[in-house]
């Protein structure tokens, strides 16, 4: 009996002790001063920045979203105080589409609070490429380069060498600027016997601003160049070849052989920026492989091709098309976007 009776003392114990209320208090962020920007306006084409300040009571995990024309910038930290040191930001997104002109706003919010912060600021112009180590191809928008082989039938337009390609800019969020390159078909694609499709050269010759017979990329060690472009997935049963033309140029008669070569099968969704080092791209012969001058470069023919056939019904009601956009060669490491 008094085993019985020591049970249940201890079971009455147990039930006196829980607590239905939950264990700790409930966690809040005080802010001491609200989210500011540093600047109203920024300009990020000549290497402005822009950065945060904000103070709080504790310190917490906190996160800065900055959104504005479908481009997105994450900032996170932990710690009491946003400043300067924890929070600057040049311009740059973690996946394409890129900032552009316009209104942005940034967001504050917290891991263990569902309280946010938000402050509005204007970009006044867009980030461009590092004009000291940096080499623009084209961003289809405000280039130094145009097509090689065609003049733009429309303000904005950038035409390829075959007849089939459509241009705008509307299809697709712009990754970055106000135009992109859309290559391909406008109807269904029926197949041509072969896997071409559509295919634009680009060169450094042009009459806007002429780089002469070459990019100007001042380094010649391949280990050292990147090649950079923003590829758009469509969906489409669809991959690019790009060629790459040193010394010689290619393409006025058509009979030069491209020294190396790039392939990209888009697996991914929407924008993303590939980026490939020079020294990996696919030699055509052994004279490439042996003679690698990305400081000599001609010209950049990009071509589409599909596996989509005419015998093939349940592909044939397919557009195929990709798009592309900012083409750019970086030293030493990828283009940020």
């Amino acid at each position: 009996m008094k085993k019985i009776i020591g049970i249940f003392l201890v079971l009455v114990l147990i039930a006196s002790c829980r607590n239905k209320e939950p264990l700790g208090p409930t966690l809040k962020v005080n802010i001491l001063q609200p989210l500011a920007v540093s600047t109203p306006s920024v300009d990020f084409s000549t290497g402005g920045k822009v950065f945060f300040t904000a103070v709080f009571e504790n310190s917490a995990a906190w996160t800065i979203t900055i959104k504005g024309n479908g481009a997105t910038k994450v900032i996170n930290g932990v710690s009491k105080e946003i400043n300067e040191g924890n929070s600057s930001w040049i311009g740059t997104v973690d996946v394409p589409p890129s900032f552009i002109a316009g209104s942005v706003t940034a967001v504050l919010s917290f891991q263990i609070d569902p309280l946010t912060n938000n402050v509005p600021f204007t970009i006044s112009a867009k980030r461009i490429a590092d004009k000291l180590n940096d080499v623009l191809v084209t961003d289809f928008t405000s280039s130094p380069v145009q097509n090689y082989s065609a003049t733009p039938t429309a303000p904005g337009n950038w035409p390829s060498t075959y007849p089939l390609t459509v241009n705008t800019n509307i299809d697709y969020v712009n990754p970055d600027g106000n135009a992109y390159e859309l290559m391909g078909d406008v109807a269904p694609w029926q197949g041509s016997g072969s896997p071409f499709v559509d295919i634009v050269t680009i060169s450094p010759r042009n009459s806007i601003q002429n780089y002469g017979t070459y990019y100007p990329i001042l380094y010649t060690d391949p280990s050292q160049v990147y090649f950079n472009i923003m590829v758009y997935n469509t969906g489409t049963p669809v991959w690019l070849e790009i060629s790459f033309f040193e010394v010689e140029g290619v393409v006025a008669n058509g009979t030069a052989t491209p020294d190396r070569h790039l392939t990209i099968k888009p697996n991914w969704t929407g924008w993303k920026m590939v980026s490939v080092k020079y020294s990996d791209l696919i030699p055509s012969n052994a004279e490439a492989a042996a003679n690698i001058q990305p400081q000599k470069i001609t010209d950049i023919q990009i071509v589409l091709l599909s596996n989509v056939k005419a015998d093939n019904p349940a592909l044939t009601a397919t557009i195929v098309r990709t798009a592309f956009d900012h083409i750019t060669f970086t030293h030493k490491a990828p283009y940020q976007p």
